[in-house]
C-alpha cells in the first residue's frame, strides 16, 4: 500500500465521521425543529443560539459533500494521462478550484438564509483559504519550479488543516450531548 493509498482510506475514515455529525443533527435536531432544519430562514431564527445551531449544521453539510466529492476529484485529476508536470499544474488548479467552491458554497448558503456565521463556520472558512494558500504555493513550487521538496510540509499542513476543520465541526455535538446528559443527571 502506497502513501497515497493510505492517505485515501484515511480520507474516507474522515468522510464517515463527518457523516456522522450530519446524522447526530438529523437524529438530534430534527424532532424539535422539523423541516425547518433544512429551510430556516432569517425571520424565523430568533436568538444566537439558533443561529449556531444552523449555521453548524450548514457548515457539517457542505464540508461533508465537498470532503466527500473532493477525494474523487482529486483521485480524478490523478488518473489523468498528461506529462507530468501538465499533471501537476491540473492537479492543483483542480483543488484550488475546489477549495474555492467550498468557500463560495458555505458563504452563499449562509447569506441566502440570513443565518449569522459561528465559530465552526468560521475555522471552515479559515482552514479552506489556509489550505488553499498551501495548494497555490506547491502549485507554484512543483508545477513551474519543479522544486519536491516542499512537499511534506504541504502533505502535513493538509492534514492539520483538514483535522481542525473536522475538530471545530466536533465541538457542536459533543457539546451539546454534553449538556443533555448533565440535564439528564440533575433531573
Amino acid at each position: 500500500m502506497t502513501l497515497n493509498d493510505f492517505l485515501y482510506h484515511l480520507g474516507g475514515i474522515f468522510n464517515g465521521y463527518e457523516l456522522v455529525i450530519v446524522l447526530w443533527f438529523i437524529i438530534t435536531q430534527f424532532p424539535k425543529y422539523r423541516w425547518s432544519l433544512f429551510y430556516a430562514r432569517h425571520r424565523t431564527l430568533n436568538f444566537l443560539p439558533l443561529h449556531e445551531m444552523h449555521s453548524c449544521f450548514m457548515s457539517a453539510v457542505i464540508v461533508l459533500f465537498f470532503h466527500a466529492a473532493g477525494s474523487e476529484i482529486e483521485q480524478y485529476l490523478l488518473s489523468f494521462e498528461f506529462e507530468q508536470v501538465m499533471r501537476i499544474r491540473v492537479f492543483y488548479m483542480g483543488m484550488i478550484a475546489q477549495k474555492f467552491a467550498f468557500i463560495a458554497a458555505l458563504y452563499t448558503v449562509h447569506r441566502l438564509r440570513g443565518c449569522l456565521f459561528s465559530k465552526t463556520a468560521r475555522m471552515c472558512l479559515y482552514m479552506s483559504f489556509t489550505y488553499a494558500a498551501f495548494l497555490f504555493v506547491e502549485l507554484v513550487v512543483r508545477g513551474y519550479f519543479d522544486y519536491h521538496n516542499f512537499t511534506p510540509v504541504y502533505r502535513v499542513a493538509a492534514w492539520v488543516c483538514n483535522t481542525a476543520a473536522i475538530a471545530a465541526l466536533s465541538i457542536y455535538p459533543i457539546r451539546q450531548t454534553l449538556r443533555y446528559f448533565q440535564k439528564r443527571r440533575v433531573a
